[in-house]
């Protein structure tokens, strides 16, 4: 399951929008948004992943992609004069195999140049303009072969988080392979790979688009069928504005991903994807297997500790990254994995030590590994962070880690702790605040896990109802046109035909709490209820 953490909520991505209680919206400003509309398909939607040949154990490939103005502006597109406004494109290519999802090979990057202003079904309607810049709904494809990442540029002079990069020289070695999506053979021979399931990503770095917030949706990726080191083909459609860490849990349900947010210098807004997955080994032991995508952080992680119970025997201690090629200098060294005390630790040396370390850069992703004889339960990891910037470290909430305490018949068969019944009797408190609304919110079946909360609207006079929810609680003395506001925003406006919320069915939810406001259409238009501060219980 994927989530956002809210004042301790686990809330499925998908939450509604929030809800402006009162008066005219605000003009939205203007944003161009490139996204990803297909890869490895070129504008004829054939297929196109390119194989260019071998040296020393490594293949290497270039993939189409196709990119879409999503946004409500013009996407930059300039190249004369040496201008840097335009887009840098990423080729990355990912395989599954044995529960592990991992990085096993990246390119050197395309630079945009000309953008045609194609027509696409779901990018559309396209206002199309010169080449210089991508219109509204406007879509562009670069194939395989134009796509080369032989004639690219380095990732060590883009910054991510702004979306800025400077032009530098061309990669270097072997002809066949330097710049390409590099990839060993021992990772993508079929031979080599029994069941082993593989996955490319484009991704498509602009400075307009970043400065906007626009760049957390720069991503798409794809599943491909390996036939075998010279023949790739496709073998699904592209899962459009999400980083490739999402195919992991795609395929295996079991894992969770959470979205880790850092601010940046300049106030610059990035992102980290921290993927997890715990397995029931037997014997009173589990795997611990973590990983994490840098989307588009400049600062870049530096370390990552997982708590662990003092007394846990850890084995099996593991790391993977994906290798640097065509003359980046960046050491390769892989972090080493150290139990210490109530905690294991991964670690590159220190960007004042070596600024060209092996850091968890942008467009990259890691692996963190381990076996232990202590089951899991939720807690927080720590990710450290490389390059001085706002903050040094981030702490990641919700993460499941080897702190449980050992006890017969409490774990599910994948391994996962089964608590005790928790018996908390669920409840509702009427709220008005200064008593300016009108009363007839009131509760019609209360809130238990695994359950939809009900309310009702007990006024004369009412020809419609919206519900609003609030994780953060109550608040008071925000007045509106419609009447006051009695729930802290950000709100959940519920768009069902009745006024009910699920609760979902989870036991960490016992005992936590929300709260309901109502707006009402009468004859004199609309106003707000009272608000209902609700207490979730127990469904046992």
């Amino acid at each position: 399951m994927s989530r956002v953490i809210v004042n301790g909520w686990a809330c499925a991505l998908g939450c509604l929008s929030l809800l402006a209680l009162a008066g005219p919206a605000s003009a939205s400003p203007q944003v161009p948004d490139v996204t990803v509309y297909d890869v490895g398909v070129d504008g004829s939607d054939t297929n196109n992943i390119h194989y260019w040949g071998q040296s020393g154990g490594i293949a290497a490939y270039s993939i189409a992609t196709q990119s879409c103005n999503s946004g409500s502006e013009q996407v930059d597109w300039f190249t004369s004069g040496g201008s840097t406004l335009h887009p840098v494109i990423s080729q990355n290519m990912f395989r599954l195999k044995n529960g592990r999802f991992e990085h096993i090979g990246q390119s050197w990057l395309k630079h945009g140049f000309c953008a045609v202003n194609e027509i696409e079904a779901f990018c559309a309607p396209c206002q199309s303009t010169p080449c210089d810049t991508l219109g509204i709904g406007c879509a562009d494809t670069y194939w395989a072969t134009l796509n080369d990442g032989a004639s690219g540029q380095s990732k060590r002079h883009v910054n991510a988080a702004n979306g800025s990069h400077t032009h530098s020289g061309g990669p270097t070695g072997n002809a066949t392979i330097r710049g390409r999506l590099q990839v060993a053979v021992t990772d993508i021979d079929p031979a080599q790979n029994p069941g082993g399931e593989y996955f490319i990503e484009g991704h498509y770095v602009t400075a307009d688009d970043a400065v906007m917030g626009a760049s957390d949706n720069n991503a798409s990726w794809r599943r491909v069928n390996v036939l075998s080191v010279s023949n790739i083909d496709g073998g699904g459609p592209t899962n459009r504005e999400s980083p490739a860490i999402y195919a992991w849990q795609d395929e295996d349900p079991q894992v969770d991903i959470v979205t880790v947010k850092n601010i940046e210098n300049g106030g610059a807004k990035t992102s980290f994807y921290l993927g997890f997955r715990v397995t029931a080994l037997g014997g009173g032991r589990w795997h611990y297997e973590y990983a994490i995508q840098n989307l588009n952080s400049d600062q870049s992680g530096s370390s990552l500790s997982v708590p662990v119970d003092p007394t846990a025997l850890v084995t099996n201690i593991g790391f993977h990254d994906v290798a640097y090629h065509s003359g980046d200098p960046y050491d390769g060294t892989d972090w080493p994995g150290v139990k210490s005390g109530g905690e294991v630790r991964w670690a590159t040396v220190p960007f004042s030590t070596n600024a060209n370390a092996n850091a968890l850069r942008w467009g990259t992703l890691y692996n963190f590994r381990f076996d232990a004889n202590v089951p899991p339960v939720l807690s927080s990891v720590t990710l450290g962070l490389f390059k001085p910037s706002v903050s040094t470290n981030v702490v990641v909430d919700d993460v499941l880690v080897p702190m449980g305490a050992l006890a017969m018949g409490h774990f599910a068969p994948d391994g996962r702790p089964v608590p005790a019944p928790i018996i908390t009797v669920p409840g509702s408190v009427t709220r008005n605040g200064s008593d300016t609304n009108p009363v007839g919110l009131v509760e019609s079946a209360p809130a238990l896990v695994g359950h939809a909360w009900r309310a009702a609207i007990e006024l004369d006079g009412v020809s419609r109802s919206l519900l609003l929810v609030s994780l953060r609680g109550p608040t008071e003395g925000i007045f509106t046109p419609l009447g006051e506001v009695l729930i802290q925003p950000p709100v959940i406006r519920v768009l069902s035909g009745e006024l009910a919320f699920p609760i979902p069915s989870d036991t960490r939810l016992i005992g936590l709490g929300f709260s309901a406001q109502a707006a009402v259409r009468t004859s004199g238009g609309w106003r707000l209820t009272n608000a209902l501060d609700v207490t979730i219980g127990s469904s046992q």
